[in-house]
């Protein structure tokens, strides 16, 4: 093995790069704009439909660069696709912080979506390759959890911002750069040119089989419940629940501080069980779509809610990323990317659906919708443990 290859083996080196770039690309790029939501409402007399298209903008790329990301890493290595990512969330933010109008906001809404997609597939195969077996699980679930750091930090900056939502998006690219940097000192380049038949190809019976089936299924209805919570909590609870845009913002960077929590995944299945710890994320992220949907009106209940979402989101996410790379161990990143772009269809659809429905029936009743979906996916739970992929 190569220095540059060796150097990813350290587990905390490779975990603090990981969480630092899924950080920007998840917690900011794609999730900043619910965080900025109300104020970009305000300067273009948006409403709940216009909102959640606009989010779904993000999603759009990032299902394009999932589907391609396993195949990319395998040929160009991990380093170059993480770069790519990085420079969409740079150049997507920076064009959102500099739109004056929806049109262009919406372009840099899906030039920074298309990050996500490509940051998070080569960890797996990083982690899978260089990482002891018995690491691997929390390293991944501690990457995951870096959508919860990204939103906990965003949060305060779009608070501080001199100049409000547009100096936001410009300090998250910032952001972003650093991020990238940092992961592209630490990973790995292309340590042997691939063969012909190492290029993954996501044909439809490799990734859709018997064991994977409920994984794939899973990952989008968990992301059609959750978008209701990523696109409109702050919208919500600045209207109709009255708190102020501050307050607001403030909820949302404690679902952030709370999603650290799902770092702890691996912990949480190895103790309880997959089913049991997907089963318990399901009725707690329920709990709180329930909770925020009806009572938006304190700060208080906006808080709990906050910490049961965050907790719960990303404890589900945690336990889907590692299921991935055992339920599709040959070849992780495909895996993985494949899961991603499960639960970003979901992400897609929920958007403007659960704004088309907040607009016909208010947003109460579409938290309440959300929560009947992510409860219905635990009968997809995980049983037992697949031995190989498919």
């Amino acid at each position: 093995m190569t220095a540059s290859a060796a150097r990813p083996s350290r587990p905390l080196v490779l975990a603090s790069a990981g969480i630092a770039v899924v950080g920007a690309s998840y917690g900011m790029a794609r999730y900043g704009f619910g965080l900025l939501a109300p104020e970009i409402s305000a300067t273009f007399h948006l409403g709940h439909r216009a909102i959640g298209l606009l989010a779904a903008a993000s999603y759009v790329a990032y299902v394009a660069t999932s589907i391609t990301a396993g195949a990319l890493t395998v040929r160009v290595g991990p380093r170059a696709v993480v770069g790519a990512g990085g420079v969409c969330a740079v150049a997507g933010m920076s064009i959102a912080g500099m739109a004056q109008s929806p049109a262009w906001l919406f372009v840099g809404l899906l030039v920074a979506g298309a990050s996500a997609g490509f940051v998070f597939p080569p960890f797996s195969d990083v982690v899978t390759g260089s990482v002891a077996p018995h690491r691997r699980g929390r390293v991944l679930a501690a990457i995951s959890s870096g959508t919860g750091w990204g939103v906990a930090l965003a949060a305060p900056i779009a608070l501080l911002a001199w100049g409000g939502w547009r100096t936001a998006w410009l300090l998250f690219a910032a952001t972003a750069a650093i991020a990238t940097a940092w992961a592209l000192a630490v990973l790995p380049g292309r340590t042997r040119a691939p063969g012909r038949g190492e290029i993954v190809r996501l044909s439809r019976s490799w990734f859709i089989c018997p064991r994977s089936s409920p994984l794939l299924i899973g990952a989008v209805v968990v992301g059609l419940a959750s978008s209701v919570y990523w696109t409109f909590a702050v919208e919500h609870l600045h209207r109709p629940g009255g708190l102020s845009t501050a307050d607001s913002q403030i909820v949302l960077a404690v679902v952030g501080v709370a999603s650290v929590g799902g770092s702890a995944g691996a912990d949480i299945i190895s103790r309880l069980g997959a089913s049991r710890a997907h089963a318990l994320g399901a009725l707690a992220e329920a709990a709180s779509l329930v909770l925020l949907g009806l009572g938006p009106g304190t700060l208080a209940t906006g808080l709990a809610s906050a910490v049961l979402f965050g907790v719960a989101y990303n404890t589900i996410i945690a336990g889907q990323v590692i299921r991935s790379a055992d339920v599709f161990a040959s070849r992780p990143s495909a895996g993985l990317a494949a899961v991603m772009v499960m639960n970003a269809l979901g992400l897609l659809a929920g958007a403007p659906l659960f704004g088309a429905i907040a607009d016909t029936t208010g947003l109460a009743a579409a938290f309440v919708a959300g929560a009947a979906l992510v409860l219905a996916t635990v009968v997809l739970a995980p049983r037992g443990r697949a031995a190989s992929d498919g």
